[in-house]
């Protein structure tokens, strides 16, 4: 894990992170983002959470101070707590905080501020994150019970080759129903969703054991290799095994 405070200028940049997630905390001014899949712009309300190997644009507007960490696949093995933040910051970029989140924030950029990046500091940012998940998914659970249903479906069984139909029966359900509650709801496909959790599991398992890649390809759910590469270097940028060998190279 790395932590720094930073400040951004306002003319926008791009680019997206092949090893880590990133978290960054606003404590003064704003941050504009955008991604693929979300935007919108974080202030003392709100943190972002960027997801690795996803592409976003930034700038800063007004003067601006904020805590930026960067929390690399070693520390995110060791939490899988963490698995449904990293799900659904594929999806949005912002999330909004509570008092106790920015009690937690204010601590954080004290701490890095007054210390730098000490052991204490580092609990702070991983107990800030695992409070940020609970909230994020405690906000889930209200969504309608039975998008619920059919998400803790795709979830106990995504390494299966699920089809609409299969979801959308396990959550009584039409199957445009089911396309139409994911669409307002959650602006993405079912389909998506699984693939999303495919391949966050095989990119742990790429990053973070020795498991060959086409050990790794039938365990998430592929049937052979090639697809599995396919899928992973439309979703990360690089094929599985590249990726690993960068990741080696850099520890």
């Amino acid at each position: 894990m790395e932590a720094n405070i930073k400040s951004y200028d306002k003319d926008f940049k791009s680019h997206s992170h092949s090893t880590f997630h990133q978290l960054i905390i606003p404590h003064k001014g704003e941050l504009e983002l955008e991604a693929e899949q979300s935007s919108g712009i974080a202030n003392i309300d709100q943190v972002a959470v960027i997801t690795a190997n996803d592409t976003h644009a930034f700038r800063g507007l007004h003067p601006n101070s904020f805590t930026v960490v960067d929390f690399d696949f070693d520390d995110a093995c060791y939490m899988p707590e963490l698995n449904s933040l990293w799900d659904q910051a594929h999806n949005k970029i912002l999330f909004p905080l509570d008092e106790g989140l920015l009690n937690l924030s204010r601590f954080t950029a004290l701490e890095l501020k007054e210390r730098g990046l000490t052991s204490l500091g580092e609990q702070g940012i991983k107990l800030f994150l695992l409070a940020l998940a609970d909230k994020a998914e405690t906000e889930d659970h209200q969504l309608p019970a039975k998008l619920q249903s059919a998400l803790k479906f795709i979830k106990e069984n995504h390494t299966r080759n699920l089809s609409s139909k299969d979801i959308a029966a396990a959550s009584c359900l039409s199957v445009s129903h089911l396309h139409a509650l994911f669409s307002n709801f959650l602006g993405y496909s079912p389909q998506k969703f699984q693939t999303g959790l495919k391949l966050e599991r095989a990119r742990h398992l790429v990053l973070g054991s020795t498991l060959s890649l086409s050990h790794i390809a039938l365990e998430v759910g592929y049937s052979d290799q090639s697809s599995f590469n396919r899928a992973y270097r439309k979703i990360y940028g690089q094929a599985p095994g590249k990726e690993r060998k960068n990741y080696e190279d850099q520890h």
